[in-house]
């Protein structure tokens, strides 16, 4: 039982850092606010007929398409017709598929992850967030080498990596497009995407390094204090304080409104951890100590 439990709680750590990154994605289809500043930057209008309500329209259009909150981009017009050929429609389908898919195994993976997480504690107590962290932490390192050879790649040459990507998760034939004839490609220049994943990897950062801290912090408490429970309520009020006080900077700093109120949320958690923790500690020091004869 023990070895399983230690399985799972390793398959936990994978699993929950995939939903994490998922969700970081999913927070640039959800949370539209930088669009506009983003086409601010790169002056599309001055390159084409359109005005900036025009290309911002479509591209948030595209975002909501692609996560189904809308059912079609026939809607979205141009001089009374489609702002979007047959083409691209067919492109974004597709692309539609892809991003859906990608939300349902990241909302599959919190869930199993967080099943996994809490038999792996009932099982090994203590030792199964040790298990957890060190599992975490690996986990981490490796995808942090992936990304920098990627990220290398970009650097070097990141139209190859773009079309890599679209060999790989999407139908190559039917992404490319003419540039004379067609929309989507005037409002998505390729500067357009660099950007999307430097902004996808600075919110999976904040959602990252923070967790990360209190794993070792975890860690270093577990060694020094190897048979204490209390070790549990340190692990959740360090990752909660950190990842709540991630939240509010982050909504202070950007257009992430909706982080204030998972920044209450967790920062009134970990007050609660505190309190417990507390009088944890101060009942352990009013046991009166057995002495041995």
């Amino acid at each position: 039982m023990k070895k399983l439990a230690k399985t799972l709680s390793v398959i936990s750590a994978v699993l929950l850092l995939f939903a994490l990154l998922v969700g970081a994605l999913l927070n640039i289809y959800v949370d539209q606010a930088w669009v506009p500043q983003e086409y601010r930057k790169l002056d599309i209008e001055s390159q084409t007929d359109w005005d900036f309500t025009t290309t911002v329209t479509a591209f948030k259009g595209m975002l909501d398409y692609s996560i189904g909150r809308i059912d079609t981009l026939e809607d979205v017009k141009l001089n009374d017709g489609s702002f979007f050929n047959e083409s691209e429609l067919s492109h974004m389908r597709d692309v539609q598929k892809l991003t859906v898919t990608v939300m349902c195994l990241g909302l599959a993976a919190l869930i199993i992850g967080a099943a996994c997480f809490v038999f792996g504690f009932i099982v090994l107590r203590v030792d199964g967030l040790a298990v957890f962290s060190k599992a975490l932490l690996i986990t981490l390192c490796a995808l942090l080498a992936v990304i920098a050879a990627l990220g290398i790649w970009m650097a070097v040459d990141f139209n190859s990596f773009w079309t890599a990507f679209h060999v790989v998760f999407l139908d190559l034939e039917s992404s490319t497009f003419d540039p004379a004839v067609s929309n989507m490609i005037c409002i998505c220049p390729a500067e357009l995407f660099s950007d999307i994943i430097i902004r996808f990897a600075t919110i999976s950062g904040l959602g990252l390094v923070f967790p990360v801290i209190a794993c070792v912090l975890t860690l270093v408490h577990r060694k020094k204090h190897p048979e204490n429970p209390r070790v549990l309520l340190y692990w959740l009020g360090s990752s909660a304080a950190i990842l709540g006080f991630t939240a509010l900077v982050a909504s202070s700093v950007s257009a992430l409104g909706f982080m204030r109120w998972i920044a209450a949320g967790l920062l009134g958690f970990t007050l609660a951890l505190m309190i417990i923790y507390v009088v944890m500690k101060r009942k352990s020091e009013k046991r009166p100590s057995v002495k041995a004869e």
